[in-house]
């Protein structure tokens, strides 16, 4: 019987493209979608079942485990890919922006690994790949309820790893660098504008507009599925995000805060430049 994996968040991005791998790869794939217009996006993949989900729902993720499992008969992986980009000053975010960012990020993740785990439990294997980013490990300016979502998935990750080794449940955490995906195109910004961080947020984001192909990323959510390493619990995706614990193990935390933070005020010293590569362009239009 072939294997089969769940993927959240399919209709564009990393979860698309690696919803293509596995199949391609001929397993079973489980793809979950928010919208009743992306139910036919994968139509053309005999072995891709497509159902509609919103990961904000947290009866609908808490029931979806024995839901998937229907589909095939069975559930090796999960990847926990769904989630959005909230961008913006703290001081201008409203409370309700913080809540729906760490609901769709942190609690409907964690509902979903909640609807699994057992099933992994009892049969005693599966993997489950929970996607964080690189910002969980850096302080990025303008970020900073989606890295502090992002930081929660992390850890959340780790304490589930060493929580189901035992089971031979494997538990493992994704951070991309910055990729070419549509999660810049639909970036949910601060409610309110304040004038003092209008110039210095437009001036931030300026020096990140060069982003890496995501197939880079997608590859490596497929070796975190398929390589069995349960040693291994962090991964990194992208030249940028893998340079990440290099550099901070090289210069110590200190050091690598004080070359970051002169970087994201536009003034990256020439040890900086040597250390960390840029993301690799790419020119590619991205669904």
């Amino acid at each position: 019987m072939n294997k089969t994996i769940v993927i959240t968040g399919t209709a564009s991005g990393f979860g698309k493209l690696v919803v293509e791998m596995f199949a391609k790869a001929e397993w079973n794939v489980v793809a979950t979608v928010r919208k009743d217009s992306d139910l036919t996006i994968f139509d053309h993949l005999d072995n891709v079942t497509t159902l509609k989900l919103d990961v904000n729902n947290e009866g609908d993720d808490l029931n979806f485990g024995e839901l998937a499992k229907k589909q095939y008969g069975r559930v090796d992986a999960l990847i926990n890919n769904a989630g959005y980009f909230q961008a913006g000053p703290l001081e201008g975010t409203s409370m309700d922006q913080v809540h729906r960012q760490f609901q769709t990020n942190v609690f409907g993740l964690i509902a979903l690994n909640k609807a699994f785990i057992p099933i992994f439990r009892e049969q005693r294997s599966g993997v489950i790949v929970n996607v964080s980013s690189i910002s969980a490990e850096e302080g990025f300016p303008y970020t900073s309820v989606y890295e502090a979502s992002k930081s929660a998935v992390l850890s959340l990750t780790e304490g589930m790893n060493a929580e189901l080794g035992e089971f031979g449940v494997i538990v493992k955490v994704l951070l991309p660098g910055n990729m070419q995906t549509n999660i810049f195109n639909k970036t949910e910004v601060a409610e309110t504008t304040i004038a003092d961080y209008v110039e210095p947020w437009q001036h931030f984001n300026a020096m990140n507009t060069v982003r890496s192909n995501p197939q880079i990323t997608a590859d490596v959510m497929f070796r975190m599925v398929t390589d069995g390493n349960n040693k291994q619990v962090r991964y990194y995706s992208g030249p940028d995000g893998e340079a990440v614990p290099r550099v901070k193990h090289l210069l110590g935390q200190q050091w690598f805060w004080e070359e970051f933070n002169q970087r994201n005020h536009g003034n990256p010293t020439p040890l900086w430049n040597s250390l960390m590569p840029s993301p690799q362009a790419d020119d590619v239009k991205r669904e």
